[in-house]
């Protein structure tokens, strides 16, 4: 992620842009934006808070809560995401912040999914081939989302059952998984369970899973 940070921030130094100020989308843009006013000498960073993806297949936005319009008026905005995907998010968020007449407005993203009708200003990855990303700071809430997408086919699943499920559905290697990101898997289940989104049955001594009624 730093890596890809600092191409967008190339990019940026070779268009000769200079922001006044960072936009980040929340919640997704935090951590690029965050990084980015680090290495452009950025001082000034807001958040805009756009609502998207509630589930998996979910393809709607709103912006929750604006930003303060005397913030942007007459200024260089650079607003910031983390994954382009359908472009939505990015798009909104910019004829948005147009309405509060500044100077200019860019767009920036880490990576970029051909399947994005919204092409940011500036990317770090370029990505043919669709595929769902799963970010570290995002992690608990992608997989909750397609656990719960994918446990809807069955009554009652071990966490093998619910990992190769997920790879046949959404290509994320059981295996990658677990080198990437150490027992998180288990202890994602554990805390669905603890938010009443699954519950744990003991069946001929295996630990299964299933959806809560």
């Amino acid at each position: 992620m730093d890596s890809l940070c600092r191409k967008v921030a190339e990019q940026i130094v070779e268009d000769e842009f200079e922001a006044d100020i960072i936009v980040a989308l929340a919640k997704g843009g935090w951590f690029a934006a965050r990084v980015l006013c680090d290495l452009l000498n950025i001082d000034d960073l807001m958040s805009l808070n756009i609502i998207h993806y509630t589930g998996v297949d979910e393809r709607s936005v709103e912006i929750k809560y604006s930003i303060p319009s005397e913030a942007v008026k007459n200024k260089r905005i650079l607003i910031v995401d983390d994954l382009v995907n359908t472009g939505l998010s990015l798009n909104t968020a910019k004829k948005h912040i147009m309405r509060f007449n500044p100077k200019i407005v860019k767009t920036a993203a880490l990576q970029l999914l051909s399947t994005s009708k919204f092409i940011p200003d500036y990317f770090g990855e370029y990505m043919e081939e669709f595929a769902w990303v799963i970010f570290p700071w995002n992690f608990v809430e992608d997989v909750t989302d397609i656990t719960l997408k994918v446990m809807k086919s069955k009554e009652l699943w071990s966490e093998w059952d619910i990992k190769w499920e997920i790879y046949k559905q959404f290509e994320i290697n059981p295996i990658y998984l677990e080198i990437a990101q150490p027992n998180r898997f288990k202890e994602v289940l554990e805390i669905m369970q603890r938010r009443g989104l699954i519950e744990k049955v003991i069946k001929n001594g295996k630990t299964l899973w299933r959806l809560k009624p």
